[in-house]
């Protein structure tokens, strides 16, 4: 599958999503220096890497590093996942416990699907799967980490500070991955938020 559209795709389905984190608002009193750069740590297989963020700014939106609205294709982690295979990732320990957001998206024989879902503080410790099968090719993931700066009127509400995308679109298959991109083009993903983490393994 083309890179390029594989991450459009992905691209503009994130630009309603992403701006809001769940997270709470005392947790920040003290989160106002930039940190180290985070990660995650991912395994396939017998691969492992990490990955590290396309876009960071400090929890009060400053000294960005990266351009949330002219992203550079280089800053994008390629860790391809193949047919059959399980993802699993771990945040790193020095934003494990803040508040976090994912997006999976797979092709289907009938499109384009993501699946959204935020988490709560001090849960990034624990690894979570997502399965790539024939039916339901995982193709990318993003991680998003939050700011201390709220995006309306609820505390609870948090403006993003960076990202971690992840295209994770196997090699080879190109047959069933150009007959699901065709599938999917022209109209939108379909997009769904859950509440359990096991629904990423579910068809």
């Amino acid at each position: 599958m083309n890179t390029k559209k594989t991450l459009a795709l992905i691209g503009v389905a994130l630009l309603a999503y992403a701006a809001v984190i769940v997270g709470a608002s005392m947790f920040w009193a003290s989160r106002t220096h930039v940190d180290e750069r985070p990660s995650a740590t991912l395994w396939a297989g017998d691969e492992k890497t990490h990955a590290y963020p396309t876009v960071l700014c400090n929890y009060q939106m400053k000294d960005c590093d990266g351009n949330f609205l002219k992203v550079d294709p280089a800053r994008i982690t390629r860790f391809p996942v193949a047919i059959g295979q399980t993802l699993r990732l771990r945040l790193s320990d020095n934003v494990a416990e803040d508040p976090w957001s994912i997006v999976a998206q797979y092709v289907t024989p009938n499109g384009s699907e993501l699946l959204l879902k935020d988490f709560l503080p001090k849960t990034g410790t624990q690894s979570l799967t997502l399965t790539s099968t024939r039916e339901r090719v995982l193709i990318n993931v993003e991680i998003s980490l939050p700011s201390a700066l709220l995006s309306g009127d609820s505390d609870t509400d948090l403006v993003r500070r960076g990202y971690i995308a992840i295209n994770t679109t196997p090699t080879g298959d190109k047959a069933l991955l150009d007959t699901y991109e065709k599938s999917a083009a022209g109209k939108p993903p379909k997009q769904r938020a859950i509440t359990d983490p096991a629904d990423f393994n579910k068809p």
